[in-house]
Order: structure tokens, then C-alpha cells, then sequence
């Protein structure tokens, strides 16, 4: 049975583990690079300071800190991410030290134990050769054809005089038989099934002296796991400098896909897309639209932040998309997480302009870190759920005369049914993205899968 929090921590980690569930909670985190930072450098100090009697238990323990983690914060998906990366790590580690332990530890015989099974004989053999022994068939009279597998069995014996009938070719332990015989063969030379099977197979043989004290020492091996803790620390922060090193990863490919003269168009403020961009800018001369996205206007942020340095840079309202798409190359877009069916949460406005972007033939491009790349499908009941939706007030004010004069809808008075829904994502689908770009390159949505599977394996 896996250690509660409480027993594997200690109580300082414990109140961090707590005070971090309670930010998710209260949406103090935002941006998901800072979530997954914070979440790493929690787990960190959770296996420094863990105390498990097996590997298995300290897995368990990472599992149970981040489903709490996820329950607080059930929109931050890249915490889900980021403890299955993590759990994948610290297993790829304890398999390595374990195989090395396994190859150097000498088995209970004086001899070391063998990693592999021991090849199949059959799979050695010539193809043109029997599998019995020569010894055993006798040796084949030049010429003759070798018997079929029915004769071997003992079944009714060739006629006389038929090619590989002969006693030469089946000569089972006569000492009268010579390869140069040409008796008749007789139903007493055929071997019964019963002789056949009381041969001693090889295989038995072979697997008989196969080392069976590898067991033990891997539990024995399991529990002596605490002492891997400086190899699971040294994983982990092999994945923090990863996810801090992101934004220059990402736009160090920059210049792949951005070229001179293009009109590039983006919504919202991602500062993934922002450093792609102003790495672009260095080698390359284009121009970006950045579209307001309303009701949050993050847009006009994204327009100062690449105003500033020097990238030529139109704002328009988000009612101009349509019209100034057809001049542009392609879209930009800066996910807040990725689904495993390739499908995107982005900030609201970004479905219409890639449904458009794909009635217009202009490809779609993603820009995110690896951390965002989720192994999580959604539902349709969990579609709106991770929308994560916003005030209505910011799109339909509540002023003192629409309380005092409600609306009429077909003459009659319609106020108790009035919903405004304010969503703060939009689910992409995966058909309308054209290529998704992270700090490992350049991936299609057809081969995400083995992009997920790399990244988390079958967990």
C-alpha cells in the first residue's frame, strides 16, 4: 500500500505542497511556463527530502502529490504533464541503475547472469537442415530427397523404391545402417511420437541453466533505491533548465520558418510567439498584425512588446481579420496547452480566425514548449469545463437600466433565462493547425502520438 503524504514528507515540504495547491487554487498562477516551474521545483524538493522504503513507493508518492496538485488547479493541465514527465524520468533512471547492477552483480554459481534469454536454436540452424541431430537422422545419400514430416512421425511409410524413402535418409540409432544403404525402409525403422517426444529438447536444456536469483535482487535492489536520489534530483533539474530554456530553444528555429516580406498574423500575447518572433527579426525583414482579441485586449500588449523592438507591427480590431487575411503568409498562434489528439487551448478568438485561415488556404503554425504537450484527451462534457470562462461583465455590462428595463423577446419578458458566457479559451481542432513547433522542432499533428509516447511512454 503506497505512503500517504504525510509519512513520505516531511512536515515543512508538506506545507509547501499545500501552499502551492492553494495558489492553483486562487488562479495566482498564471502562464502555464510558470505553473510547470513551480511544479517541478516542488517535486524536487519533495524526492530530496522523501523517505520510501522502494522505488514503488516513492512513485506512488509523486502520483498522490499530483493529482492533489491537479484537483486544486483543475485547468492547469500542465501539471498533469509535468508529473508524468517527471514519474518517466526518475523510472528511465532506476532501470538503468538497475540493469547495470544486474550485469555486475555475479549470480549465486560464481558466474554472472546472463541479460538476455538464450537464442532459439531453430532460428540458428540452416534452413536446409533437419532439427535433430545427424547422429540421430543419419547423413542423407547423395541425391536423395529429404522425408517428409509425416514419415518422420510414423506414418504410413513411402513406397518402395520412392525418392527419400530409403533407410539412409532415416536411420534412427542402427548400427547396421550405413549411408550407403538401400534396404527398404520398414514401418519398425520409423520413430514413434512417443520415442520423438522422450528426446531431450535443447531448449529445455539451455533454459534449465538460466539465473533465477535476478528476482531477489531487484526487490532487495528496490529497496536499497534511496540511495538513487542524487540520480532522480539530477533528472529533475535536467527538466527545469529544459523548460527555462524554452523561449531561446523555440527561437533559435526562427529563422526556418519565417522569411523576408512576409505579413505574419497573431492574436493574443504569448510570450513563446514574442521570442519567436524577435529572434525572426534579427535575419529576416516582415511585418506583423496583431489582432486586439477583445474582451481581454492582450493583443495590444503583444503589439507594444514587438513595437519595442523594432519589428514593424500593425494592431487591428478583431473585426478586420477577415478582410486582411488573404495577405498574409501564415498565423501564429501561442497555445496554452496541447492536447494529445493535436487539438489546442488558446485564447479566445483563435477559432474563428483558424476557421478562416483554413477556408483561405493559410497554414496555421503552434508555438509552445514540450511542456505543454498534454497526453490528456477532452471530452465534450470537459470541453466547456477547461474553457475556463471569464466575467460576463466585461461583454454584456450589467448597467442600472437593463436591470430596470429587461429585454422582450417575442413580447413576452425573458430575464431569468439569460445566459452570457464568457470563455477565456478556445478549443482548435487538430485539422486546422499545419505544423506545431517546440524546443525539439518542427512536428506535424499526424506524428504527435510519437511525440507523446517519447515523452511520457504507456503510462
Amino acid at each position: 500500500m503506497p505512503m500517504l503524504t504525510s509519512d513520505v514528507s516531511k512536515h515543512g515540504i508538506h506545507r509547501r505542497i499545500d501552499a502551492l495547491a492553494i495558489r492553483l487554487r486562487r488562479r495566482q498562477l498564471i502562464g502555464s511556463r510558470e505553473v510547470a516551474l513551480e511544479v517541478i521545483r516542488l517535486f524536487r524538493e519533495v524526492v530530496a527530502s522523501a523517505k520510501f522504503s522502494s522505488f514503488e513507493q516513492l512513485v506512488a508518492h509523486l502520483d498522490e502529490v499530483g493529482k492533489s496538485l491537479q484537483e486544486a488547479g483543475p485547468k492547469e493541465l500542465v501539471v498533469t504533464n509535468m508529473t508524468r514527465r517527471i514519474c518517466m524520468l526518475i523510472r528511465e533512471e532506476y532501470q538503468t541503475a538497475l540493469a547495470n547492477h544486474l550485469d555486475e552483480a555475479p549470480s549465486p554459481s560464481g558466474s554472472r547472469t546472463p541479460t538476455v534469454p538464450p537464442e532459439t536454436p531453430s532460428l540458428n540452424r540452416d534452413l536446409g537442415a533437419s532439427y535433430y541431430p545427424e547422429h540421430d537422422l543419419g547423413a542423407r545419400a547423395p541425391g536423395a530427397a529429404l522425408g517428409s514430416f509425416f514419415d518422420l512421425l510414423g506414418h504410413k511409410p513411402a513406397a518402395d523404391g520412392a525418392p527419400g524413402a530409403s533407410a539412409a535418409s532415416f536411420g534412427f540409432n542402427s548400427a547396421a545402417t550405413t549411408p550407403a544403404s538401400s534396404a527398404p525402409a520398414s514401418p519398425a525403422q520409423s520413430p514413434s511420437s512417443s520415442q520423438i517426444l522422450q528426446r531431450p529438447n535443447p531448449l529445455l536444456s539451455t533454459y534449465s541453466s538460466f539465473d533465477t536469483s535476478a528476482v531477489p535482487r531487484e526487490q532487495e535492489f528496490s529497496r536499497r533505491s534511496f540511495y538513487l536520489k542524487p540520480v532522480f534530483i539530477e533528472a529533475i533539474q535536467e527538466l527545469m533548465d529544459e523548460v527555462e530554456t524554452t523561449y531561446r530553444s523555440v527561437g533559435e528555429q526562427a529563422t526556418d520558418h519565417i522569411h523576408s516580406g512576409e505579413f505574419i498574423l497573431t492574436v493574443g500575447h504569448s510570450k513563446t510567439v514574442e521570442a519567436f518572433l524577435k529572434n525572426a527579426a534579427r535575419k529576416r525583414k516582415f511585418t506583423v498584425i496583431v489582432a486586439e482579441t477583445a474582451p481581454s485586449f492582450s493583443g495590444r500588449a503583444h503589439a507594444v512588446a514587438l513595437s519595442a523592438a523594432g519589428i514593424p507591427t500593425i494592431l487591428i480590431p478583431d473585426s478586420n481579420i477577415f478582410a486582411l487575411l488573404p495577405r498574409c503568409s501564415k498565423v501564429l498562434l501561442g497555445p496554452h496547452v496541447i492536447l494529445a489528439d493535436g487539438s489546442l487551448l488558446s485564447v479566445t478568438g483563435s477559432l474563428p480566425l483558424c476557421l478562416a485561415a483554413n477556408r483561405m488556404r493559410v497554414p496555421v503554425v503552434v508555438v509552445g514548449g514540450m511542456f505543454k504537450f498534454s497526453p490528456v484527451y477532452l471530452g465534450e462534457e470537459a470541453d466547456w469545463g477547461m474553457r475556463d470562462l471569464g466575467s460576463p461583465e466585461v461583454v454584456l455590462p450589467s448597467t442600472e437600466e437593463c436591470v430596470m428595463r429587461p429585454l422582450e423577446v417575442l413580447g413576452e419578458e425573458d430575464t431569468d433565462e439569460t445566459e452570457v458566457l464568457n470563455p477565456y479559451y478556445d478549443v482548435v481542432p487538430a485539422d486546422l493547425v499545419s505544423l506545431y513547433i517546440s524546443n525539439l522542432g518542427g512536428h506535424p499533428s499526424s506524428l504527435l502520438y510519437r511525440l507523446l509516447n517519447d515523452m511520457y511512454g504507456a503510462q
